[in-house]
């Protein structure tokens, strides 16, 4: 059978990578064109087309699915099965009436959290596990009956890129699965309870602001859920501070949130925060290094007692 693979981030490498496992034919990988990146701006490929590249395999960069080109370019390849993978762009009705197959891997477990940003809410929820699903590719986002699905607990420490990787080989082992159903002629799709459905909204840079008024635990999962970015940060006088690193810890005493409990030799601070308090190691203010947060606390002159936001 011929596949044709969309993707565009480094969660779609190991779905390619099952793909070219597969024994089917990969006759074509599309992804996203070029964007500008870095300080000057310059035009990098998708990661997706170095991979695409380096296996010898053709590969387009379609601006919009919509034009003529990409329809009459994956008409004339006549594939049997698509595989979507992160590729961001949504896949016209015109076009998923070619395969047979329509293989959406998708890094939550569906119909929980449809859309952008599922490997991020379930952490920032609190979730004790999450998952990687197979669906059909639909006309409503991430609507399609669900194939295959696989769970994975998540580590209560695990971040966001953390927490991606594992899907990301987990996701690989579900599209062999999926292909091997297909060998088989066994493959059937369930119907998503609407009942049950959740979005992932898109994450946005205000998402990232956090409020020593909130739970230490959730200050903590923001932290957690929101890396790489936007990042989880506060604002020390017109300062921006990255948190890169922080747990919830008991405190006695109703101080105001935000106060400065302790200072300790390890380099960790004890911050005041809504019903307890949250213990920082790590963290960065905009435009400098990566410091301990007793470096930060004492470069300020800032006193156990004092409010750090």
């Amino acid at each position: 059978m011929k596949i044709v693979f969309f993707g565009s981030s480094d969660f779609s490498l190991r779905s390619l990578e099952a793909c070219l496992a597969s024994g089917h034919e990969t006759v074509l990988v599309v992804t996203t064109p070029p964007k500008k990146k870095g300080r000057g701006l310059h035009l990098e490929p998708t990661v997706v087309r170095l991979a695409a590249e380096k296996h010898g395999l053709p590969v387009e960069e379609f601006p919009h699915l919509r034009s003529s080109m990409a329809s009459e370019k994956l008409k004339k390849l006549a594939p049997d099965i698509f595989v979507a993978a992160s590729y961001g762009k949504i896949i016209p009705p015109e076009l998923l009436s070619l395969p047979q197959y329509r293989l959406n891997v998708h890094p939550s477990l569906i119909p929980l959290y449809r859309g952008a940003a599922p490997v991020n809410w379930p952490i920032l929820n609190g979730d004790k596990e999450t998952g990687v699903s197979i669906i059909d590719i639909a006309e409503k986002m991430d609507a399609g009956d669900i194939f295959y699905q696989t769970r994975y607990p998540i580590h209560p420490a695990m971040n966001a890129v953390e927490l991606l990787h594992e899907l990301a080989k987990l996701s690989a082992e579900a599209l062999a699965a999926v292909f091997e159903m297909i060998h088989k002629g066994a493959l059937r799709g369930i119907a998503q309870d609407e009942a049950k459905v959740s979005f992932a909204r898109k994450l946005t840079k205000e998402d990232g602001l956090i409020s020593f008024e909130e739970s230490a635990d959730l200050i903590a999962r923001k932290i957690r859920g929101l890396s790489p970015w936007p990042g989880a940060y506060f604002f020390f006088g017109q300062e921006r501070v990255m948190l890169l690193a922080a747990a919830p810890a008991e405190a006695s005493g109703t101080a105001k949130p935000g106060t400065v409990l302790s200072v300790e030799k390890e380099g960790s601070v004890l911050i005041a925060a809504g019903g307890g308090a949250l213990r920082i190691h790590r963290l960065k203010p905009e435009g400098k290094n990566v410091m301990m947060a007793s470096d930060f606390v004492n470069g300020r002159r800032l006193r156990v007692g004092e409010t750090l936001a």
